[in-house]
């Protein structure tokens, strides 16, 4: 029974980093050996393969939900019957899904998921929609990603990064999805981003992007700079901030 316990306890954290878009959360609740296939596609194999296969979708998405309809556990494995549903510019998306998970109950994580898709539907209606979301133009990502800055939710803003993301600022640099994450979640809490302003946005380019933006800080003091974004399918692949200081 405590076996059993322990892996509904695993597998319910998985959902639930899942539902969370936190690839932090999700890297988390996998074993670093983990495997993931979508049946009948060949299996992502190790940890890091797992997340760029979930990175997509999920980060693509404004919201995840996947309804767990019924659960039967055996030992380390269970079978989980769900409806995954993505909300993905407004519009939901609903596919039907069997998983088979195992779980490794020394580390109480998910060591592999074997899951069967209704494919059709995924086809038809998801994968034209991230299709057409990776190749979004520049200016769309980099202004979508401006407009997640103003809600001071560092997932939202995160998400807009691709996994192999860079940003640097002066003698900084952070480098990787997990970083940017974690850095965007300790800007947020700066009360001074709420006066951040940009002056303008503008295509360098088929995948580079120009904004000028100011920051009002303490004493009414003026900070500005000009941020250069790399955008590559759909996601950000790099930053870097030039900051003017003191200006008028």
């Amino acid at each position: 029974m405590e076996i059993e316990s322990i892996t509904r306890e695993a597998i319910e954290t998985l959902l639930e980093a899942i539902e969370s878009r936190d690839l932090r959360s999700v890297r988390r609740a996998l074993h670093p050996t983990a495997s993931w296939q979508n049946v009948p596609h060949p299996a992502a194999e190790g940890r890091e393969a797992v997340i760029a296969l979930l990175d997509g979708i999920l980060c693509f998405s404004e919201r995840v939900q996947w309804d767990v309809l019924r659960t039967s556990v055996d030992g380390t494995s269970a079978s989980v019957e769900r409806v995954d549903r993505f909300w993905l510019q407004g519009d939901e998306y609903a596919v039907a899904c069997h998983g088979i998970f195992s779980v490794d109950i020394a580390t109480r994580t998910v060591i592999s998921v074997r899951d069967y898709v209704d494919v059709g539907e995924w086809q038809q209606r998801v994968s034209p929609m991230l299709s057409k979301m990776a190749s979004r133009p520049s200016l769309d990502v980099v202004s979508a990603h401006l407009e997640a800055i103003k809600t001071g939710v560092p997932l939202t803003v995160a998400a807009h990064y691709a996994l192999d993301a860079t940003i640097e600022c002066s003698a900084s640099k952070v480098v990787g999805w997990d970083g940017i994450a974690d850095y965007y979640a300790a800007v947020g809490t700066q009360p001074e981003l709420r006066t951040l302003a940009w002056d303008f946005v503008e295509s360098k380019g088929r995948d580079a992007v120009a904004v000028d933006w100011r920051l009002s800080a303490v004493g009414d003091t003026m900070r500005s700079g000009r941020d250069h974004y790399e955008v590559r399918d759909g996601r950000i692949i790099y930053l870097m901030t030039t900051l003017q200081l003191n200006a008028p």
